[in-house]
């Protein structure tokens, strides 16, 4: 049985794929992935839609939105990698 949450607009968690982070529905793409590339690689939205053509410049302002939502999450489980 295949175990899919929508956690946001667009958003889901998957426990068969990417270990169950969030990702862009129907495209596998993280939200991490997008978050990286806008605040540490210093890519405009729509630079991201070039890097990631499966996504529309809504789902990438989507997944920043989800992840400042969810800022403290992703920086507890980035130190907690470290």
């Amino acid at each position: 049985m295949t175990w899919i949450q929508t956690v946001d607009m667009n958003v889901v968690r998957d426990a068969q794929h990417s270990n169950g982070a969030p990702t862009i529905e129907g495209t596998g793409i993280r939200v991490k992935e997008i978050a990286e590339a806008y605040e540490h690689s210093g890519y405009s939205p729509d630079e991201i839609t070039q890097l990631y053509p499966d996504l529309s410049l809504g789902d990438v302002h989507r997944a920043l939105a989800y992840y400042y939502d969810h800022i403290t999450d992703f920086r507890s489980a980035n130190s907690a990698s470290a």
